[in-house]
């Protein structure tokens, strides 16, 4: 579990340690702002040892092989996560979901983050489908899932009470058939 997901030459994803909570908390904090909108948890992590929590969750779930949750590092910089949520292996499917930090926006990180996830979703652990789902005005999300080739399924009205708010969420996916980055 100590080991990471080379990317290319500038970027890996690395599987969350208890060591990295000071920096997750540094950079969900200095993202606050642009992450509240769409993300349901940001609220809870008030401190430090709220980030230790969430890296204990995630190392769990890993354990029992029903996620995958990691960090992006840029440059040896941690830049922001990505993750296959609720991996369903009788089903043969899961979400992707991802978030980065905006000082790195339009370096195609989280295209490539994405497109190395799902080398590994599809090709590693011989899922069939992966969903992502988002806010249908968080036009950034949605484009990294139609630059992917994802096909949008639809649009659930207000799924989900968000930062006071209802949010209607576009469903998009892709099947392992379609998937073209072998």
């Amino acid at each position: 579990m100590n080991k990471a997901i080379k990317v290319d030459d500038e970027i890996e994803l690395r599987y969350w340690q208890p060591k990295m909570a000071a920096e997750l908390f540094a950079l969900t904090q200095k993202n606050r702002r642009y992450l509240q909108p769409w993300l349901p948890w940001v609220p809870s992590i008030k401190e430090i040892s709220d980030s230790k929590k969430f890296i204990l969750k995630c190392r769990r779930e890993y354990k029992k092989n029903e996620s995958l949750e990691l960090g992006i590092w840029y440059k040896k910089k941690l830049v922001g996560c990505v993750d296959l949520h609720h991996i369903d292996k009788t089903s043969r499917n899961t979400s992707v979901g991802y978030w980065l930090s905006f000082d790195f926006y339009g370096k195609g990180i989280v295209i490539r983050s994405v497109k190395a996830l799902l080398d590994y979703a599809f090709k590693d652990l011989n899922l069939n489908r992966v969903e992502i789902v988002a806010g249908t005005t968080n036009f950034k999300s949605c484009a990294v899932a139609e630059r992917l080739g994802f096909v949008k399924e639809g649009v659930k009205r207000e799924i989900e009470f968000i930062d006071n708010r209802f949010v209607d969420y576009s469903i998009y996916s892709i099947l392992q058939r379609e998937w073209k980055n072998t």
